[in-house]
This record gives structure tokens, C-alpha cells and sequence, in this order.
């Protein structure tokens, strides 16, 4: 039994990893910026507005349900194939 929860702890944890690197407050992007990110650095030089971000995020075939989710006003996605934020 401990040797199943080992295997399926190490094998969930880079998706835990990634999910946190996935999204972060603008004010979380801004300290780890100031920290050395590069990821949140970039995110934050292509902050955009919030109707911009929806009509980009429908554009690429997102339902409404996703890209209301993600498009969320000051919300970063620093690990986004292209990183960027939603001005507040």
C-alpha cells in the first residue's frame, strides 16, 4: 500500500508543480519578479485588460467558462506559452 501512495505521490507532483507556477496573483508576479523570475517578469510586461484577454482567449477556442476563469482581473499566468496578466 505505501509503495502505491509513493508512486502516485511522485508521479501527481510535477503537475502540483506546475499548476503553482501556472497562475499567481499580480502582486504574486510582482515579488517573484523582484526575486529573479523571469517567467513572472515576462507575465507582467504583457499585462493586458480584461476584455482584450477574453476576446484573445475565445479567439483560440476556449469556451466562456474558461476564459472568464483565466481572464480574471489581476490575475498572472506566468507559465502560459506565451506569459501575461489582467490589469486590476
Amino acid at each position: 500500500m505505501r509503495l502505491v501512495l509513493c508512486i502516485l505521490l511522485v508521479a501527481l507532483l510535477p503537475s502540483f508543480v506546475f499548476a503553482a507556477k501556472g497562475t499567481m496573483s499580480l502582486s504574486e508576479a510582482q515579488a517573484a519578479a523582484a526575486k529573479g523570475d523571469a517567467d513572472a517578469a515576462a507575465a507582467l510586461t504583457m499585462t493586458t485588460d480584461r476584455q482584450t484577454c477574453l476576446n484573445g482567449c475565445a479567439n483560440r477556442g476556449h469556451n466562456k467558462e474558461q476564459c472568464t476563469s483565466a481572464c480574471r482581473p489581476g490575475l498572472c499566468h506566468p507559465g502560459a506559452e506565451q506569459p501575461y496578466c489582467i490589469a486590476k
